[in-house]
């Protein structure tokens, strides 16, 4: 989790410096921060449903926690395995279902085939809100190019009268697509490349808890789940 702040501190600093501290002025205008933030955020809400945008918003604050691993719920699940008991806490939202499932009294088979689609509609939220971001992505530069074109378009119409600002009008316009191109590969599409690599852990962490739900599904002896969680945690 430590890097994903220390990162941003990181890539803030590059562009700074790379811009140069005497020329900030020069990049902030309002113009550009209105249309290719506000318009990046306006396309956004356009673009996507307000349950992808809901999820969305889990997973990122889910990027500032630890995270659950297979190896932080060994100990209860190999308890689950002995009582099946519905009082035990549990985090893990496949976990919580299946306990819902056993107090219902759900058949083994039908177990199996409701147990699957919780799994797949876990892993779906965050596989809709990885390509919300990716598809995000391309905005912030096309924005971008529409700003400059504006500031050229305002160049051109005052040529005639201010031939002497032309190098700073110019320059003004082309910090849009600065802003864009910044907005998408500084901030957008790091976040959703770090959304990736969660959600192939989530995935992972995912399939070793079906597998042994399932082994605790089919009344398997107490010992050879035990044995296949710590196998499963080492």
């Amino acid at each position: 989790m430590i890097s994903l702040p220390i990162g941003a501190i990181l890539t803030v600093v590059v562009f700074i410096l790379s811009m140069g501290f005497g020329n900030l002025p020069l990049y902030f205008n309002w113009h550009s921060l209105l249309l290719v933030g506000g318009g990046t955020v306006a396309i956004f809400a356009f673009s996507t449903p307000v349950s992808v945008l809901s999820g969305l918003f889990k997973e990122v604050r889910e990027l500032f926690g630890k995270g659950t691993s297979f190896t932080d719920v060994r100990s209860n699940l190999i308890d689950l395995a002995k009582s099946r008991d519905r009082s035990l806490s549990f985090n893990d939202e496949l976990t919580l279902y299946a306990q819902d499932l056993w107090t219902q009294g759900i058949s083994q088979d039908l177990f199996v085939v409701l147990i699957s689609q919780k799994r797949k509609e876990i892993e779906q939220r965050s596989v809709d809100a990885i390509q919300s971001l990716k598809n995000l992505a391309k905005y912030p530069p096309a924005l971008g190019m529409a700003g400059t074109v504006m500031g050229i378009v305002t160049l051109f119409q005052s040529l005639e009268s201010n031939k002497s600002g032309i190098g700073p009008a110019l320059a003004m316009a082309l910090t849009a697509t600065f802003f864009g191109l910044a907005i998408a590969n500084g901030v957008v599409m790091p976040i959703s490349d770090r959304l990736q690599v969660r959600h192939l852990a989530k995935s992972r962490y995912l399939d070793q808890v079906y597998q042994v739900l399932l082994l605790i599904n089919q009344d398997e002896a107490p010992q050879l789940i035990e044995e296949e969680v710590k196998l499963r945690g080492a």
